[in-house]
């Protein structure tokens, strides 16, 4: 049995430097792996940020693109309705001006009709004056009338008074 026991003592033993051994090699091809895949990841890190920055470039010169076709956009948006305001200006004054002369025109016949008119009143006025006048001048006469008329009923009665 003391056989056994160093037969299974060496076998233990070999067994237990058969394990560290495995375990050492173990431990090498799992730190061989871990640095191949800490230089791939770094690899990978690596190609990732150029990537990143390549899209990154090619993103801000897409941004600059858009930003200068918008702006070009703009400007010419701006021009339309610059030319847009220019054309309505101009046909708001061409309005204003035919409004202007229109009105211009309506003051001319209003003011005609009313110096007509005026003319007209003035002569009808003037007419009635006269008028007035004669039938002032009329009854003048016609009192200078009878007055001097009594005036000879008077002295005729005073001359034969004095007959």
């Amino acid at each position: 049995m003391r056989e056994l026991r160093k037969e299974l003592s060496s076998t233990e033993d070999g067994l237990r430097q058969e394990i560290k051994a495995v375990e050492e090699s173990l431990r090498k091809e799992i730190k061989a792996v871990e640095e191949g895949l800490r230089k791939e990841i770094k690899a990978v890190e690596e190609d990732l940020r150029k990537e990143i920055k390549a899209v990154e470039e090619g993103l801000r010169k897409e941004i600059k693109a858009v930003e200068e076709g918008l702006r070009k956009e703009i400007k010419a948006v701006e021009e339309g309705l610059r030319k847009e305001i220019k054309a309505v200006e101009e046909g708001l004054r061409k309005e204003i001006k035919t409004v202007e002369e229109g009105l211009r025109k309506e003051i001319k016949t209003v003011e005609e009709s009313l110096r007509k008119e005026m003319i007209t009143f003035e002569s009808s006025l003037r007419q009635e004056i006269n008028s007035l006048r004669q039938e002032i001048k009329g009854f003048f006469w016609a009192t200078v009338g009878i007055a001097l008329a009594a005036l000879a009923v008077s002295i005729s009665v005073a001359i034969k008074i004095w007959q």
